[in-house]
């Protein structure tokens, strides 16, 4: 598997937490079957040559999926499949930052993913073409960080929530919600309201699914633990989640 992380530049700095390439190749008589569990960071998806395909619980199938995709913060795991070499650049954002660069209320986008173009329109159609017309991934990287720049220019203002949920984010076993509203300079109430709008949910929730997200990743940095297993203990957690333990 190759990873490429992209510089942020100072600018995008409050927005973008990770801009990164991804390539993972497999038989030719293979695919890739990936379990992504309940996830706080939003985030837009670019597909190269072969779209994913997202498994549907209801109708037990897979659907392919648009070639870019905005990704709203997820309560409920998913199955991923990639037929061919798995090629993506995933751009990571930081709390609030999807509602500042769409203006859509997070809760609507909660466990959703949207055809980027639908939200982006031309922008993004002109992004597509030429990420598929180009082999190299620092070029691609190069392309998306330039249409990010060009999105400041319509891009909604920080809150002061924004910057009191990166810091529950990063730190979530020390923060406490009484305290993120005080720094936010809002009541709990007000911050319960606006988080709906920027976060997508209540502050509890979100700081729960903040230390399922941390436990899960130190399980998958455990080389001694596989994909089953993973998928296991991240059945036992979310199961936990929407109940506060």
């Amino acid at each position: 598997m190759v990873f490429i992380e992209s510089h942020i530049p100072s600018c995008l700095a409050d927005l973008v937490h990770c801009i990164t390439y991804i390539q993972q190749d497999f038989p030719t008589n293979g695919g890739m079957f990936y379990f992504h569990p309940p996830t706080p960071q939003s985030g837009i998806c670019f597909h190269f040559h072969a779209p994913i395909s997202l498994y549907d619980p209801n109708t037990n199938l897979f659907f392919k999926q648009p070639q870019s995709i905005v990704v709203g913060p997820q309560l409920n795991p998913v199955w991923i499949y990639s037929q061919d070499q798995y090629r993506t650049v995933r751009v990571g954002l930081l709390p609030g930052a999807l509602f500042r660069l769409t203006g859509i209320p997070q809760n609507q986008l909660l466990d959703q993913g949207i055809d980027a173009e639908l939200i982006f329109g031309n922008k993004i159609k002109t992004l597509n073409q030429a990420i598929l017309q180009t082999t190299s991934p620092y070029c691609a990287l190069e392309l998306i960080q330039s249409f990010l720049l060009q999105q400041l220019t319509i891009c909604k203002d920080n809150h002061h929530l924004d910057a009191a949920m990166h810091m529950l984010w990063s730190n979530p076993e020390h923060m406490k919600i009484n305290i993120l509203a005080d720094k936010s300079c809002l009541s709990t109430r007000q911050m319960e309201r606006i988080s709906q709008k920027r976060i997508g949910m209540h502050p509890k929730l979100y700081h729960r699914i903040v230390r399922f997200s941390k436990a899960f990743q130190m399980l998958e940095q455990d080389s001694s633990k596989n994909l089953t297993k993973l998928a296991y203990s991240n059945e036992y957690l979310t199961d936990n989640i929407l109940k506060g333990t």
